[in-house]
This record gives structure tokens, C-alpha cells and sequence, in this order.
């Protein structure tokens, strides 16, 4: 069974500057699991793949749209079974 991920949310970090911040979260990492880390890491650089790729499809579709490369209705009832 995975792990959950649950963040909790110091009201200290609302009222620190980014130096603070920084300090703070590396003050506690000696007591995160390495794996979670990991897991966490993995999942934020796999949105961003999947998000470069939606944003490539998007660009790839506005270009043949442009382009006039586009089907009507019609033509794709006739190809389908």
C-alpha cells in the first residue's frame, strides 16, 4: 500500500521571509523519510513532463488548425466503423 503524503502547514512559515522559509524547511529535514522525498520529487518532475507534453499537443493542434489540416464531422462519421 503507498504512503499518504499530508502536509501541515506551520503558521510560522505565513509570516517568514524566504530566507526564513529556507531555513526552517532545511532545519527539518533531518526528520523526513527519504523515500517520501523521493516519491514527492518523482511526482513533481513527472506534472512536468505530462505538463510540457499537454502544452506541446496544445501548440501541435493550434498549428493544423491554422494550417487548415482539420476533418469535418462528416468526414470522420464516414472513416469510423
Amino acid at each position: 500500500m503507498g504512503k499518504t503524503i499530508i502536509f501541515v502547514v506551520d503558521k510560522r512559515l505565513e509570516i517568514m521571509n524566504v530566507d526564513e522559509k529556507m531555513d526552517f524547511i532545511q532545519s527539518q529535514l533531518h526528520q523526513a523519510d527519504e523515500s517520501l522525498i523521493n516519491q514527492l520529487y518523482e511526482t513533481l518532475r513527472k506534472e512536468a513532463v505530462l505538463k510540457a507534453k499537454l502544452i506541446s499537443r496544445a501548440q501541435k493542434s493550434e498549428n493544423d488548425i491554422r494550417d487548415g489540416k482539420v476533418f469535418s464531422r462528416v468526414e470522420i462519421e464516414f472513416f469510423l466503423p
